[in-house]
């Protein structure tokens, strides 16, 4: 029963929807060992932990990771060719407002302002991409926590049902017990009425043989008598 209750607070918990999937994603500017890159960023509506370890699976599944000492750094990165495979880049995850903001920036330095936004413009989309992914895995996550309970509350369902056969069979059974021990407790009562009824007639008929025995004693006695009379 208690972990029938659990799975359905998590049902409850867990069954609305995600709120506010919204895309923050904006030109950002940060500081890597006191030099500026500007880059991009995306304020992810998901807490700041789940979100860093999101980030850091989604990049190392598209590209070379190594981690630095405040921010990691991003090789061979290539996400549906929005990414240059020859270029160095460089990102972290901080918390902010309790959410998650990722920004990603190229490691590069003497770049022409019109390539450096069509950097930073690919780098939006992947982190849209990326974003948008995590919503979708936060979805996905509840979607399969709902189907597992989904299985183990139709279990649960089938096993109450087997109980439920099973109590109603019992039932069935002590009710014909409990009959049948009330027809023998009636034929005790009867037995026992009768007994006692015996045990009486008993007692009389002993005590009427006792008194007609005497009788008969006096009867011998009177004719012992007579036959000492008798010269």
């Amino acid at each position: 029963m208690v972990k029938y209750l659990l799975i359905i607070m998590l049902i409850i918990v867990t069954a609305g929807p995600l709120a506010a999937q919204s895309y923050r994603i904006q030109d950002e500017t940060q500081r890597i060992n006191n030099k500026k890159y500007p880059g991009a960023s995306s304020l992810v509506n998901g807490e700041f932990d789940k979100v860093e370890d999101f980030w850091l699976d989604y990049i190392k599944d598209h590209g070379k990771v190594r981690r630095k000492r405040n921010y990691y750094q991003i090789n061979e990165l290539a996400v549906k060719d929005l990414a240059s495979d020859t270029l160095t880049y460089v990102t972290r995850v901080d918390a902010k407002d309790s959410l998650g903001l990722i920004w990603l920036a190229p490691l590069v330095t003497g770049v022409n302002k019109e390539d450096l936004q069509a950097l930073n413009d690919d780098l939006k989309k992947i982190l849209k991409l990326a974003t948008r992914a995590y919503y979708v895995s936060v979805v996905q996550k509840r979607i399969d926590q709902s189907e597992d309970a989904a299985v183990v509350m139709s279990k649960t369902h089938q096993k109450l049902l087997y109980e439920g056969e099973k109590l109603t069979h019992d039932l069935v059974a002590a009710e014909e017990l409990k009959a049948e021990l009330e027809a023998r407790l009636q034929e005790t009562i009867l037995k026992i009425k009768v007994l006692n009824q015996q045990i009486e007639d008993n007692k009389a008929a002993v005590e009427q043989a006792y008194a007609d025995l005497e009788k008969i004693k006096k009867v011998i006695n009177g004719h012992k008598e007579s036959l000492k009379k008798i010269k």
